[in-house]
């Protein structure tokens, strides 16, 4: 009973040190790896600022390739979430979503893991050097007085640096894969795009008929607008149904975007009825004469590529500007691809 006594004194004493020395430890922990990436940082930021590509370069993709992953909330930016869950004990279940962004330069990431009540947050920190880009991921996981987290964080550099490292090699990778474009001197933005009415004539025309013939679809539209009583709401449209990239010939609808819907039928005619597009967009507004946009339209599609998105249907144009009004190199035109 005596040697009971002893090894049970020495548990209880070996327990209460463990207990002592956990609250003496951080509450808190922090890791972070960096890399060099030879692109811009508008690439890199169109890389991370979603989820869209991230199993191309997470680092434990390959952990368990049938964990079963689903993206939520919006397509980019602050709100995306990516779930993720798996029968493998080294993957889990948990989930990530944007927290808050700074364009081109940050994103921060909370990260949820079930059966762990600590507080977690990714950032990715972007910066120009030289001709590239260096990217610093870093992991922060507050505790909050668990003692098995506070050992978990003594540990934590070398289980999780490896991981680190071995994603920000796959990042690399896969951003320096892609053509390189330069995305300066264009606005560009994912927007949500509700649906309204409008109404459209379709049309087509060579790329020297193209101003005449939306001319003479919108005047079209306003006469039917003017005696339906029917009021313009936005900015005139032009959505593409066919482009022939060799020839320039485009197959269109002239749309107007109206306050309603016609309260009497259309009479047979060329003037429809229809509604807009309703959805996720990218954005790129264009300032300057119409027949120079197609290096606009070519920076829009390489960042919609490099962001991971996929197409949603036919693009469009708002022309903003009046051009019998507004100089040439002031016109302000907005384009938009649909994307999912």
């Amino acid at each position: 009973m005596k040697a009971l006594k002893i090894v049970i004194s020495v548990i209880v004493g070996l327990i209460a040190l463990l207990v002592i020395v956990g609250f003496a430890l951080p509450d808190r922990a922090h890791i972070e790896r960096s890399t060099l990436v030879q692109a811009k940082p508008q690439a890199v930021y169109a890389v991370l600022n979603g989820f869209k590509q991230f199993r191309k370069w997470s680092p434990w993709e390959d952990l368990d390739p049938n964990a079963v992953q689903t993206l939520s909330g919006p397509i980019w930016g602050v709100g995306a979430q990516q779930a993720w869950s798996s029968q493998d004990p080294n993957v889990g279940s948990g989930s990530q979503e944007i927290m808050a962004t700074e364009p081109d330069s940050s994103v921060t990431v909370r990260l949820v893991f079930a059966g762990f009540d600590s507080e977690n947050t990714s950032i990715y920190r972007l910066s120009t050097e030289g001709e590239g880009t260096r990217v610093v991921w870093s992991y922060d996981s507050v505790f909050h007085g668990n003692l098995l987290g506070r050992y978990f964080g003594l540990m934590l550099d070398k289980m999780l640096g490896p991981d680190y490292e071995k994603g920000l090699a796959r990042l690399k990778t896969l951003v320096e894969s892609m053509p390189k474009t330069d995305f300066s001197g264009v606005e560009l933005a994912v927007v949500q795009v509700e649906a309204g009415p409008i109404l459209y004539v379709s049309a087509s025309a060579s790329a020297a008929e193209a101003g005449a013939k939306l001319g003479a679809a919108y005047a079209q539209i306003m006469a039917v607008m003017a005696a339906q009583g029917l009021k313009q709401v936005a900015a005139p449209m032009a959505i593409t149904r066919k482009f022939d990239e060799a020839s320039k010939f485009w197959e269109f609808d002239a749309a107007i975007p109206v306050d309603r819907q016609p309260p009497e039928p259309l009479a047979e005619g060329t003037v429809k009825q229809g509604v807009s597009y309703a959805g996720w967009a990218l954005r790129a507004v264009h300032t300057g004469p119409y027949e120079a946009m197609e290096p606009t339209y070519e920076k829009l599609l390489a960042y919609k590529a490099v962001a991971g998105f996929e197409d949603n249907g036919n693009s469009w144009e708002h022309y903003v500007s009046d051009p019998t009004t507004v100089p040439p190199e002031q016109v302000k035109t907005e384009l938009y691809w649909p994307i999912k």
